[in-house]
């Protein structure tokens, strides 16, 4: 579910009040080290790439808010470096692994590495949050690494550090599964029942697989440990996922009767608040059975009063461009109507009408 949320991302961009942002010098990397020595700050480096479109909406909708330029020009010596331009460019590039973009990086005043992490944030206030990482022993990337390097095996460390490797894809992602193997190979039942463990069942652990099957087995105890919401947010989303793709795609291999089976499954879970599972439900069958309209658009408007307006518009996202041979047109005016977002419109209009 998750991949659908990192697509989704990029249409909600708060058009927040712009200001003096974040002041961006064109200096080396070298100079920028040597004045952050000088003035007693830390270097913040930009690394970016001409055909990168997140990139392109870091630099129109979040540098130029005040809020950043607040924060980072009284905090960094901040630098722009082009991944693919010139002979520094790409070296820097190489020296961090750097493999996806933007990516930030963030130095002390002797060149040292402490903190970087990859991808966009579209919103000041978060993208802030994301910085101040670096100053956090248990999230900065920098003294993690110099940690585990130096031998520490702590699970609060290792699992600070593989999470730190994941937020800065600064590894190929063999090498990251392998890291994950073992570490979850190395706990007891009891050690992958905790919050240093939780990231695996969020990100490693498909639906069906062994690891997925102990988080439902256990369901009650890491309720208990993490957070009844935290953990019902991870089967919510690997359930809508679940049904998502039979919306997507045209699945030959799902029958209605495993759906249903598998509905059973979420309903023995006792997730309290199921969001747009019953959607999900109710268009699967729709698009294997070719039937139901009437219980999706029954649960739509029953569903909705609980969502956000993301969560809504992402629902229907996914449900009318997947539904849009099955469809009316009336329906798909119908449906069409409660999203929220222009952008959004725009792409079902797209999708779904041409």
């Amino acid at each position: 579910m998750k991949i659908f949320y990192l697509i989704f991302a990029t249409l909600f961009i708060s058009l927040s009040t712009m200001g003096q942002g974040i002041n961006f010098e064109d200096i080396t990397v070298e100079d920028a080290v040597i004045k952050a020595k000088e003035e007693n700050k830390y270097v913040f480096i930009d690394v970016y790439t001409d055909w990168c479109s997140p990139c392109k909406l870091m630099a129109q909708k979040v540098f130029p808010l005040k809020e950043l330029g607040d924060y980072f020009n009284k905090k960094f010596v901040n630098i722009k470096v082009n991944a693919q331009s010139g002979v520094a460019g790409p070296k820097f590039a190489i020296k961090y692994k750097v493999s996806a973009y933007p990516t930030f990086i963030i130095l002390d005043n002797n060149g040292e590495l402490v903190h970087m992490f990859a991808g966009g944030v579209l919103d000041g206030e978060k993208f802030i949050h994301k910085v101040k990482e670096a100053f956090n022993p248990s999230k900065a990337f920098g003294q993690l690494k110099k940690r585990y390097e130096d031998g520490e095996r702590d699970p609060k460390l290792v699992s600070g550090y593989i999470q730190a490797l994941m937020a800065s894809k600064s590894i190929k992602q063999n090498g990251l599964n392998d890291m994950v193997n073992e570490f979850y190979n190395s706990l007891s039942d009891k050690g992958k029942i905790s919050s240093e463990a939780f990231f695996i069942f969020e990100n490693y652990a498909k639906l069906g697989s062994d690891r997925e099957k102990f988080l439902e087995e256990n369901k009650k105890k890491f309720r208990k440990v993490v957070g009844t919401e935290k953990v019902d947010s991870v089967f919510i989303d690997k359930y809508a996922l679940y049904f998502g793709m039979i919306v997507k795609v045209n699945r030959k291999d799902v029958s209605v009767e495993d759906i249903n089976n598998t509905w059973e499954k979420v309903n023995s879970l006792g997730i309290t608040n199921l969001k747009t599972l019953p959607v999900f439900k109710s268009a699967a069958i729709i698009k294997t059975s070719k039937s139901g309209k009437e219980e999706l658009f029954s649960e739509i408007e029953k569903t909705i009063p609980n969502l956000t307006d993301n969560e809504k518009d992402l629902m229907l996202y996914i449900v009318i461009p997947g539904l849009k041979d099955l469809l009316t047109k009336e329906e798909k005016d119908k449906l069409l109507a409660l999203v929220s977002s222009d952008s959004v419109k725009g792409y079902i209009i797209n999708s779904t009408y041409r």
